[in-house]
């Protein structure tokens, strides 16, 4: 659409017999609180018996471009396959800022943005049981219930996330937005290791993971600032 009009603005600016007026509108940007949950942590309550946990999530329009955000919440977290079983159970919080792409139109108030976050969990491990490797194939592995538990362990990451929200109806959003995730400090239980951090989720190799959402957050405004925008006119013809 720009790049056709940029053509029709050639096109009039040659011709003798029309000529073209700009107009400039003047309309309020939206500057506030925007409040919102998690959708997918707050359904697996419904759908997943070994969890329970929620997130909220916050964002404050700084400038034009520019937003702080944090989330914080719970996790508590039961987990059993062939090799073992444990549960978390613990508290995150997430802070950092993100920067919207999307250049709106008029009053509009979606974002495109990408962000990064500092991570913190402070959490308690419980390993239920896990299974010896002997290490010999003539011995069966034997399967041990220390029931042993992990008291003040903590995380500390990087996230590097990219994500959109979409303006369905006045003030109220739906956002989606994947995440890359960097360990590089934490509290190990004494002879094991953190298996699942809330907050983060799963460590993969190399102290990577990853994540994915989806919300549903109210913006609260505080305010309002009047912002110029520039649109061309129907072409007249010259008297």
């Amino acid at each position: 659409m720009r790049i056709f009009s940029f053509f029709i603005s050639i096109f009039l600016g040659s011709s003798s017999l029309f000529a073209q007026d700009t107009l400039s509108l003047k309309y309020p940007e939206t500057y506030g609180l925007r409040i919102g949950v998690d959708l997918i942590k707050a359904s697996r309550n419904v759908w997943d018996n070994n969890y329970k946990g929620f997130e909220f999530s916050a964002d404050y329009r700084y400038n034009k471009d520019w937003y702080i955000a944090a989330e914080a919440g719970f996790e508590d977290r039961f987990k059993q396959d062939d090799q073992l079983s444990y549960t978390t159970s613990g508290m995150f919080l997430k802070i950092g800022a993100e920067k919207n792409f999307h250049q709106n139109w008029l009053d509009m108030n979606n974002l495109i943005y990408v962000g990064g976050r500092y991570g913190l969990s402070l959490h308690n491990q419980t390993l239920h049981s896990y299974r010896v490797n002997t290490g010999n194939a003539y011995f069966e592995e034997e399967m041990q219930y220390p029931e042993l538990k992990s008291t003040g362990l903590m995380a500390h990451w990087l996230e590097l996330v990219v994500g959109i929200k979409v303006e369905i109806s006045r003030n109220l959003f739906l956002g989606s937005h994947v995440s890359m995730k960097g360990l590089f400090y934490q509290k190990q239980p004494e002879g094991f290791e953190n298996l699942y951090y809330p907050g983060f989720g799963q460590k993969y190799s190399g102290n990577i993971g990853v994540g994915f959402g989806y919300s549903i957050s109210y913006l609260i405004p505080f305010k309002k600032k009047l912002k110029e925008q520039r649109v061309i006119t129907i072409p007249q013809v010259k008297n």
